[in-house]
């Protein structure tokens, strides 16, 4: 049986209730001023992936970075903000 790759490791998401997650930061994703960028954002569109409100599959992502997530444990949250038939936005922060 194979590992999971580090990617998929460093996205891992354990859910603790609805539409809440916890996970932690990957020393392979890490830089000078800790995880920012990519990563980040598939940690934020897992959590969306996640929730079982979730309609249809993503086809767009917009993240808005205010500073990187320091190194440890953080705790994803994913909100449906606005839903109709055709589209869906979610919310993220924590």
């Amino acid at each position: 049986m194979t590992s999971p790759h580090t990617f998929d490791q460093a996205i891992a998401l354990t859910p603790t209730a609805e539409g809440e997650y916890t996970g932690a930061t990957s020393p392979a994703y890490a830089n000078m001023v800790g995880p920012f960028g990519g990563v980040t954002a598939a940690v934020a569109l897992n959590a969306v992936l996640q929730h079982p409100a979730l309609l249809g599959e993503p086809v767009a992502l917009t993240v808005n970075f205010c500073a990187a997530l320091a190194d440890g444990a953080f705790t994803a949250t994913a909100r449906p903000a606005r839903t109709n038939r055709s589209t869906q936005h979610c919310e993220n922060w924590d």
